[in-house]
């Protein structure tokens, strides 16, 4: 197993946004080749993690333009 960790931060006014948009994402985000589960959190202040479980490191490295894609729908949202 291997996990990938991605830190991130949104305005705090936006986070009924940031929830709706996590929860679109989570299932397009699961369909990827070796990914076990992801996991986000935030805390009211808008700073949060996403955790990524993949089968192996080699398949979280060839997930990473599809990830970033899907993260790309944030943002609008991101400040950090």
């Amino acid at each position: 197993m291997y996990a990938r960790i991605t830190k991130f931060k949104v305005d705090p006014s936006r986070l009924p946004d940031l929830a709706a948009k996590i929860t679109a994402m989570t299932p397009l985000a699961k369909t990827l080749p070796g990914i076990v589960d992801v996991y986000g959190a935030w805390r009211g202040d808008g700073q949060g993690v996403v955790v990524a479980v993949y089968k192996s490191k080699a398949e979280a490295d060839s997930a990473v333009a599809k990830i970033q894609a899907l993260w790309g729908d944030l943002a609008g949202l991101l400040s950090g």
